[in-house]
């Protein structure tokens, strides 16, 4: 059993705890599914997160994908926390504010020491507004208090 897999799926369709880091849940995502190594995390486009024109912003979009990714990876090495390498984003699309979208991560390769994953945003119809690439590197910081081996 994964105590991480574990741990978010008792949050699936319902408000983040106050052990979620404060920047997770300003972004406000409430977690659909959870598996090993892939998540899905809806969210709704609010009027802070937008740029001028009301379209959600690249730079939210940028943190979005760069937290679900976070997260997933959590899911597959659950003792020790992974630093972003790289992320690379793509933006296919577009939400508006008021809009529903989701977050759909997977980890593609999970080595001994680097993590690659990918994070797609979606309308609700399943159009694609943008999708991210990531590599990240294991480090020596417990992923949560108490949970790395000394």
């Amino acid at each position: 059993m994964n105590p991480i897999v574990e741990y978010f799926k008792a949050y699936i369709d319902k408000e983040l705890g106050p052990e979620f880091p404060p920047f997770t849940k300003w972004l406000g995502g409430v977690l659909r599914k959870v598996e090993e190594g892939e998540l899905e995390i809806g969210f709704i486009v609010r009027p802070e997160m937008a740029n001028p024109v009301g379209l959600l912003h690249g730079g939210v979009q940028n943190a979005i994908i760069d937290d679900v990714i976070g997260m997933s990876v959590a899911t597959v090495s659950h003792e020790t926390f992974f630093l972003s390498l790289n992320l690379y984003v793509d933006y296919l699309g577009k939400a508006k504010v008021g809009q529903k979208i989701v977050a759909k991560s997977k980890i593609f390769r999970s080595g001994k020491r680097i993590v690659n994953a990918q994070c797609d945003l979606l309308d609700i119809e399943g159009n694609i507004i943008s999708r991210g690439t990531s590599n990240l590197l294991k480090s020596n910081i417990p992923a949560f208090p108490g949970s790395a081996s000394k």
